[in-house]
């Protein structure tokens, strides 16, 4: 049986973790096996680059990444999402993979080769080309074979903070001119996307088509296997 981790470089039971989790649940009618790790609350150093890997081509850092990357090494293929920040990969998820390519690539090893990946992409507005741009390149460096991602809107942390609605210097400005009460119905989430574009009791739930995503990569990952 063909396995899949989904592994999530955001908050616990937010955003990316959502819709990885959905994209996973659209594999159940394939014979695959698949898994969510979070790197929430994970210990995930960055790499140090002090050559400890070169002939093992496993990370002597002590904390969690090197019991995730071989999980990672046992499956066919990742489901991999973190959110934005700043126009780039979130910290935690830039440590998991830069630490990934560098112990993987001594001696032309590349644990990761050729196993299939996908990426969902969370971002404020929704866009997630920033997050596409950085994994594709984290993909290509490890041999990872790109296969398709889903750009998600995430809720800025504006949403929350309290001052949000009133501040000229965050996100939420991107979305709604100051001053409106921040409510449920215009703040994003996987079951409400773009409320900024829509009239918010017609919400665009992105679940279903993060699920239809999920049996298409799956049905890839099958077919792979046949070639």
């Amino acid at each position: 049986m063909k396995k899949v981790i989904g592994l999530s470089a955001g908050r616990k039971h937010k955003v990316s973790e959502t819709v990885i989790k959905a994209v996973l649940n659209g594999m159940n009618e394939e014979a695959i096996k698949h898994e969510v790790i979070s790197l929430s609350g994970k210990v995930i150093r960055p790499c140090e680059a002090c050559n400890g890997c070169v002939t093992t081509n496993c990370c002597i850092l002590k904390d969690d990444f090197q019991p995730i990357m071989d999980r990672l090494m046992d499956a066919d293929a990742i489901v991999f999402g973190a959110p934005t920040y700043w126009d780039r990969m979130n910290g935690k998820g830039q440590a998991f993979w830069e630490r990934a390519c560098f112990s993987g690539r001594h001696n032309s090893l590349f644990p990761l080769k050729n196993k299939k990946g996908f990426v969902v992409a969370v971002d404020g507005i929704g866009d997630g080309r920033y997050m596409v741009r950085d994994t594709k390149l984290y993909f290509e460096d490890a041999r990872v074979k790109y296969s398709g991602d889903i750009a998600v809107q995430g809720e800025y942390a504006c949403f929350t903070c309290n001052y949000g609605n009133q501040c000229e210097v965050g996100g939420f400005i991107d979305l709604f001119p100051l001053n409106p009460v921040i409510t449920k119905e215009i703040t994003p989430s996987p079951e409400n996307q773009h409320p900024e574009k829509n009239d918010h009791r017609l919400k665009r739930n992105i679940l279903p088509e993060a699920m239809e995503k999920g049996r298409q990569f799956a049905k890839e990952i099958i077919s792979a296997t046949r070639d």
